[in-house]
């Protein structure tokens, strides 16, 4: 239960502020200790939140050397073991400010592998994040400024499509991701809840 509820809040914390992390879609139930705000730092921010209309999903632990979409590979380092999580997973993400809403199949699949020891000193857990169905990801403070530091620039809620690789660190203040690759077709969620 342990590995399925990291799983949960690596989009939406990381990403997840994390995955988000939820995928942000799964993430979103951290939304206790993470604040996902678009445009932060400026006039037009706002919070965003997210809450479940239709879950489904289940989370599956896999074998080491299972492939994993995108050329990778399960992998484990315990207490931290690769899993998928799928099924039908709908959720409304709401602009606090305004009021606005809107609702999506953020369903995935998703995967997390892990690598056998952690590849960044001082991390409980490295590893790789995959989807490649519809999803979500929200990215908290710590992901959007190791993204930014990177040259990567995604808005802090991000609507995708096609496949998803990202990597995400796991520290004693929670996950957060260090890499965005996509190869698919994504939406800047802000600037939808924005409108």
């Amino acid at each position: 239960m342990k590995r399925a509820r990291l799983a949960m809040l690596l989009p939406v914390a990381g990403l997840l502020s994390l995955l988000a992390p939820a995928t942000t879609a799964q993430a979103a139930t951290d939304q206790t200790t993470t604040a996902y705000t678009c445009y932060p730092n400026t006039r037009a921010a706002f919070d965003v939140t997210v809450s479940t209309v239709v879950s489904k999903q289940t989370t599956t632990t896999i074998s080491d050397g299972t492939p994993i979409p995108g050329g990778y590979v399960a992998q484990s380092d315990p207490p931290n073991y690769p899993n998928v999580t799928t099924g039908l997973l709908v959720q409304t993400f709401t602009n606090e400010k305004t009021g606005k809403s809107i609702t999506r199949n953020v369903s995935g699949p998703n995967w997390f592998t892990y690598d056998p020891t952690p590849t960044v000193a001082g991390a409980l857990a490295t590893g790789t994040y995959v989807t490649t169905g519809p999803n979500a990801q929200l990215f908290g403070p710590m992901s959007e400024k190791v993204l930014a530091a990177a040259g990567i620039h995604e808005p802090t809620l991000v609507f995708e499509r096609g496949l998803l690789v990202m990597h995400f660190v796991v520290v004693s203040s929670g996950p957060y991701v260090t890499s965005f690759s996509l190869k698919g077709r994504q939406q800047n969620g802000c600037a939808l809840l924005a409108r």
